[in-house]
This record gives structure tokens, sequence and C-alpha cells, in this order.
């Protein structure tokens, strides 16, 4: 075994150092299974500085693997130690299983020793070619990847196969993807394998076991993901490795996340709840827009984070608004139920387990504040009710929620009622009667930044700002209509009133009516022509109050 030292090509930032800092303590400080996102990257845009190593006679390729790979050939390999500043011993390693599309290469010391035998070389071989154990049964890891995400690099190896290579990492990890692997072995100050290869640890004694199966598959992710958009945002990148993981039928347990969902979501620390909330995501992402079709041009999307997923649905012919969006996926992990309204509300291919609450009210009248962080979301229970409630919310200004209130009881369907705030971000509404729990649930979108909020809860119906104005509340006919209906009231005094329309994210799609309403009978028409079938709200508005709204069903 020989230590090799870095590389004299390029410069050493402040930035890497940190870097390097932060993967010295993946093995004791955080539980997780790829430190992909913490590793060294390159300073500069891969294909520029492929042109100007190309320019000075320094981009060779073939130099480390031969020509023509057979099994049982054995050449010195890379061996990167993690267990402080990253070092790199050279090690005789030897090809152990060769499939359709994969070369499976083990450190000789290895070889038959915590599990790494021939029977798990040949059943992770055809795990990789042929066969997975979730929903797609008769497509290996090759198959369900490539065909997601695209396919692989291949700048310097020259073979269509990539490399697995397993060795003992001897740091809580089970795989990762080194991006120096892309560049002549010299050019950089890290060394390369100059091999499109994927490291896979034996420390856990079964590496043919469908949990590390599923590692292969979030880490050929990474491998694909370099190939497709180099300047990926981690959450994004570590979201599809996990979607990965999923395809493949062995994901990651959810915990972490699930009691503590102010966590935002474009923000990538390496700590588990991030791999949970990421890989939640793009799984309710995949479920609801468009599965395959849309993962594979958000993984080929010059666009990162936010903007590569808007555009991307807009590219599959969608309108986003990925507040919305993102204020249902807040919903849908805290109650999980798909027989809610149109699906949105929950999942198809996992059962997620409790989600907790950040407050619990057993008693009211009650009342509290909290502070979310920016594209993150957070629920209250309302326990104990006996009568109708109503709900005050209240978030600041200048930032943009999404609002939810579900009203939940035993042995009831439970209902979920998107809150229509108002320009100052306020509302009041009510729970459904007979229900004994109300979940208030509130999520920060569309903002980097924290965002404060107080609400508080009365018993009775949400008030109207005069208890005498208005004689006739809210009246929508027919219901369910297509493709018209008529609203009506009748107010007891002249007020200045609103009526809107909202879809069933709270969006609003219409404006009936913004002015001076006198006394008397008013009526107003909406004709929701070209609009999909489904669920709207209408909702009547006086003197800056929402004092009634009524639930629509347009049947096409």
């Amino acid at each position: 075994m020989r230590l090799v030292m870095l590389r004299p090509y390029g410069h050493f930032s402040a930035l890497f150092l940190l870097v390097l800092l932060l993967v010295a303590g993946v093995g004791t400080a955080l539980a997780i299974n790829c430190p992909t996102s913490k590793l060294p990257k390159p300073t500069e845009d891969y294909a520029v500085t492929k042109a100007q190593l190309e320019a000075d006679g320094l981009w060779q390729q073939n130099r480390s693997v031969p020509a023509d790979p057979q099994l049982g050939d054995t050449w010195d390999w890379y061996i990167w130690d993690l267990t402080g500043y990253p070092q790199a011993n050279l090690k005789p390693c030897t090809i152990r299983g060769v499939g359709t599309n994969v070369f499976l290469v083990v450190d000789d010391d290895e070889w038959n020793v915590a599990g790494m035998d021939q029977d798990a070389v040949d059943r992770i071989v055809d795990h990789f070619d042929n066969q997975s154990v979730g929903q797609f049964p008769d497509q290996g890891i090759w198959d369900l990847n490539t065909s997601h995400f695209g396919d692989p690099p291949n700048n310097l190896d020259g073979q269509e196969r990539i490399f697995l290579l397993y060795y003992r990492f001897n740091i809580s990890s089970d795989g990762f993807f080194w991006v120096f692997d892309q560049y002549p072995d010299g050019s950089q100050m890290w060394a390369s394998n100059e091999a499109d290869v994927i490291y896979m640890a034996t420390d856990n004694g079964q590496p043919d076991g469908n949990y590390m199966m599923a590692v292969a598959a979030h880490e050929f992710e990474h491998l694909i993901h370099f190939n497709t958009d180099q300047n990926e945002e981690s959450w994004v990148d570590e979201g599809m490795g996990e979607l990965a993981m999923w395809l493949f039928g062995n994901p990651d347990t959810i915990s972490g996340f699930s009691s503590n969902t102010d966590n935002r979501l474009t923000n990538w620390t390496g700590a588990w709840a991030d791999y949970i909330k990421t890989y939640l995501w793009t799984l309710y992402i995949y479920e609801k827009f468009g599965g395959q079709s849309l993962i594979y041009d958000v993984a080929h999307n010059p666009l990162n984070g936010m903007d590569g997923y808007r555009t991307s649905l807009e590219n599959l012919g969608g309108d986003p608004n990925m507040g919305d969006i993102f204020g249902d996926w807040s919903m849908a992990n805290y109650l999980d139920d798909s027989s809610i309204g149109d699906g949105r509300y929950g999942y198809e291919g996992e059962t997620l387990p409790l989600f907790w609450a950040w407050r619990i009210h057993t008693s009211n009248p009650a009342s509290g504040n909290g502070s979310i962080s920016g594209w993150a979301g957070e629920s209250m229970r309302l326990l104990n009710l006996t009568e109708p409630l109503a709900i005050s919310f209240d978030g600041i200004d200048t930032r943009e929620f999404r609002v939810f209130v579900s009203s939940k009881g035993p042995g009831l369907p439970t209902i979920v009622d998107p809150v229509v705030l108002s320009d100052r971000n306020e509302a009041i509404v009510s729970h459904h009667e007979g229900y004994n729990e109300a979940v208030l649930t509130v999520a920060n979108v569309n903002s980097d930044n924290g965002a404060n909020y107080t609400y508080s809860t009365e018993f009775g119906l949400a008030p109207v700002p005069d208890a005498n104005l208005i004689m006739v509340d809210l009246q929508c006919q027919p219901n369910p209509f297509n493709p018209q209906t008529e609203l009506s009231f009748r107010l007891a005094d002249d007020a200045f009133g609103r009526v809107l329309i909202h879809d069933s994210r709270g969006h609003l799609v219409q404006v009936l009516h913004d002015g001076p309403l006198g006394r008397g009978d008013h009526r107003f028409s909406w004709n929701a022509h070209g609009l999909a079938s489904g669920v709207y709200f209408s909702s009547l508005e006086i003197d800056g109050v929402i004092s009634s709204v009524r639930k629509l069903t347009l049947v096409q």
C-alpha cells in the first residue's frame, strides 16, 4: 500500500479548507449514508477546466484503466481514507464480477471478508443489471436510474460499464461519488482513478443486502447528475439519490424530519433529517406531477434548485405555483391521506409515520406565536373540541404563507380547508362542527428567510364585521355546476366588499367584485369555462374581513 498525497495542479482556497474540515467530522458527527455533498469539489466549471487541460495537453484518456478490463484483472486503485484529511492510498483491487452494465471491483484485502464473497458479487451484479425489489421488479438499477435521471459520463475510462469499487470505509457512511475521478490523474490537486466509479463500503457486512443495493442506486444517481447538471444544488441531487433508493425498493427509513418539520427544504447540511425531507419532496413531485418525465427534465435542467423544478413543470405544460405545491406538500406530510379531494394530501408509494405537531393545545381558547424557516412548514393541534372553533391567523406582511385548517374526528372523513389570507396575511376561519380536533398548518413559501406569525382561537363561528350587516349569507346555485353558477347574498347596510374565487390551493382565480356594495340583494355570475374540474372556493369579504366562504364543485 502506498500513500498518495495531493496533486499540484490548481490552488487551495479557504473555502476548500472549510469543506475538508467538515469532511473530517463525517465519520463521528453525522449518521449519514452519503458524504458526497461534503466532499471536495472543483472550484471551476468542468467544461472550462476540461478545455484548458486539453489546450495544455494534460487531458489524456485510459492511463489508469486497462483498455479491455476482464474478470480477474488486478491493478492499483486509489482508495480514499476519509477518517480525517482525505488521503488516497494505492491498493491492488480485482474485478470480481462483470455484468452488462457494471464491473464489480473489490479491494483485495476485503475479498472473502465480512460477506464480500462470490455469492454477494453475483447478487450485486444481478440487481444492478436485471432486477429490483420494489415496484419495478423487472428492472435493475441501471435501467431504473438511466431512464429516470439520464446517462452516466464517459469522459476518461472508455468503458460503457461503470465501476463499483468495494472497500472498508471506517467511517459511518455507505457510499460516495468522488468527482475528481472525472479528471485526468495529476491534473487536479486530488488523485483520480480516471473512471466512472462509485465507492461502496464493506463495513456493515452486508454488501449485497437490499439496503446497500439501494445505496448503490443513490450513488449512481450522483454520478449521472454530475453528467447532466454539474452545478445542481445539493438538496435536489440528494433528493433524487433518495428517489433512486425508492425506485429500487429500499428507501431510507422516515425519521428525524418527522419530529421537526421546521427545516428549510432548500438548505442542505447533511443531517439525517435533510435526507428525509428531500426524499419526501422528490417522491411527492414524482407522484403528483409527471413521474419519470418530470424527474428526467429536472435532472437535465440547467437551472438549479426550486427554479429547476418550476421550469421543468412549465416544460411539461404546467402553470406551477411553487408556493401552492409546497403548501400542499407540507399538508401531505402531516396528513398522508390521499383519499382527501384529488389526492394531493397524501402519498401513494410511501406510508409515513406520525408527523409531530410543533405545538398541541388540549384546551381552548388558546393562542400562540411562531417563527418558521423559509420553505418550511409546521402544524399546531387543537384538541378536545366540543363546539365550533374560530381560528385567527396573522402572519408577517413581508412573507408569503400557505395556511390550512383540517378538521379531524373519530370515524369522520378528514376535511382540509385552504385558508384565504388577506393582503396583510390575516384570516379568521372556523373548523367544522362535529369534529373534535382541528389542525392549523402553516407553510412559509417563496422565501429563504424566516417568518413570524401569531394565532388564537375562540369558541363560536368566525365573526363578521357587523352581526346585522349581512342578512343572508353567501349562497351558490347550482352547486355542483357546469360551467356557470350564481353567487348571491343580502346586505343590511352599505359596505365595501369583494367577491373572490380561489382554487383548492388558495390561489386567486377571479375577482367578481371589488368595490362599494349597497344594502339589499346582490348577485354575481361566475363562468368557469376552460378551467379544470375540481373544487374551488368563493369568498365574500366585507370591509376587509372575510365573512363567508363556500366550496364550489366544477364538473366538466
